[in-house]
Formats: C-alpha cells, sequence, structure tokens
C-alpha cells in the first residue's frame, strides 16, 4: 500500500473510489448484500457500481455478474458479503481487477476459531502482497458523506465529524447526537478485526482530510498502542 506526502497510509481508494463493487449483492432484504448495494445505489454520485451475484440475472434491477472477474475495466474499492467459506476466492477475485481497497463484511474470522485466524492471516498477506488494503474483516462498512459513499447499512447525516467505532449502534448514536446540535458525520468506519487497515491508520487519514475537523473514535481493543497515541498526537 502506498503512502500519502505525509508518509500516512494513502486510502484515497476506500473513502473516494472512482467505481465499487459489491459482492454478494442481493435482493433478500435481510442480507447485507442487499444493504449496502441498496445504499450504494442511492448514492452513486456518478461512479460506476458494478454487482456481483453467483446465480447472476438481476440484482435491484441492476444486471449482476456471476463472478468480479467478468469486470472488464479495474474496481478501486470491492465490498464483500459473502460466507465465511468463499472469503479467500471473493479476495483473490477482487486483488484480479485490481482493487486497491477492500472492505469485508464477512465474520467467522479470528474472532471465532483458530482455523478462522490462519484464513485471515492468509488473506491479509496477500492483500498487502498486492499493494491494496483491507478493512475488516467482521466490519459493518465504509461511509464518507464529502464524497457521497454510502457503504453501509444505514444513512450518515453530512457533517464535519469522523466516527471511527467498532459499534455499529454507538456510531449511530454518536450520528443522532450530533445531527440533533446541526452537526454531522464526514467518515464512518466500522473498524471489525483490524486485520490490515489499523485504527491508526485511519486517525491519520482523517488528519489529512479537511472535510474533517474532529475524529470520535469508539475501540474496544488497541493493536498498537505507540501508534495510536502517535496518530492522537497529530490528530
Amino acid at each position: 500500500m502506498s503512502r500519502a506526502a505525509s508518509g500516512h497510509r494513502d486510502l484515497t481508494a476506500l473513502f473516494d473510489p472512482r467505481s465499487v463493487a459489491v459482492v454478494g449483492a442481493s435482493d433478500d432484504t435481510a442480507k447485507w448484500g442487499y444493504m449496502l448495494a441498496k445504499q450504494l445505489l442511492a448514492h452513486d454520485d456518478g461512479r460506476t457500481v458494478h454487482l456481483v451475484n453467483r446465480k447472476g440475472g438481476t440484482v435491484q434491477g441492476r444486471e449482476a455478474r456471476t463472478s468480479l472477474r467478468e469486470v472488464s475495466e479495474p474496481v478501486d474499492l470491492v465490498a464483500i458479503c459473502v460466507p465465511v467459506a468463499g472469503l479467500l476466492d471473493a479476495v483473490d477475485d477482487a486483488l484480479a481487477v485490481g482493487a486497491r481497497a477492500i472492505v469485508a463484511i464477512t465474520a467467522g474470522l479470528s474472532e471465532s476459531s483458530a482455523e478462522g485466524r490462519a484464513l485471515e492471516e492468509e488473506i491479509v498477506r496477500r492483500v498487502r502482497e498486492a499493494g491494496s488494503a483491507l478493512v475488516g474483516p467482521n466490519c459493518l462498512g465504509v461511509v464518507d458523506t464529502t464524497s457521497s459513499l454510502q457503504l453501509a447499512s444505514d444513512t450518515f447525516h453530512a457533517g464535519s465529524v469522523a466516527v471511527l467505532s467498532q459499534s455499529g449502534n454507538v456510531a449511530l448514536d454518536i450520528d443522532s447526537l450530533l445531527d440533533a446540535r446541526g452537526l454531522g458525520v464526514s467518515r464512518f468506519v466500522s473498524l471489525g478485526n483490524q486485520s490490515d487497515v489499523s485504527l491508526a491508520d485511519l486517525m491519520l487519514a482523517c488528519a489529512d482530510h479537511e472535510g474533517t475537523s474532529a475524529v470520535a473514535v469508539y475501540a474496544e481493543d488497541v493493536r498498537d498502542g505507540r501508534a495510536f497515541v502517535a496518530a492522537a498526537r497529530e490528530l
């Protein structure tokens, strides 16, 4: 993963992608693939959106590919909403189409078992080797209201406060509190397992972001205390 001029990790593809794909897109309202695709299509702001469902056909009125590898152009950001058994193949497909950022909603990895941890570590190895970035797995999505990216189950009110949280409910509560005071959210990232992109990486990305004036953090664990303190000082 490249570094911005400041030396921070370059997460442009995560927050302001030119093209986005949802792997596991669905018409089933109970599935994450439905919620993410619905929000993304409602707030695409002109960016290219690809929907992938192994059965093909149409999803939410749009043509769906049976595989991400059927997409003939590079895809900046890929959201993966498939069962854990299909996650590694989905990541490989994302890297094959040039994804510079991946958001893995899929759960059942390091938080569940030793086998899950081993799979997660292998996925991170492949992502880093390809020069990409992975948010999650076991996360709830990403939002950037300044670039009109809504890749989460809920819509956030626009503003200048970034919310980095391991709890979706806490993030929604913060959004409500901000909105009641005439404020709003610039960015929301669900941290998940932080297997690749860390809380500190995201804090530094927000320090570089002109649309963010403050950062709210809810973290149940901090993987690298020194990096967290350094990022907090910079903020």
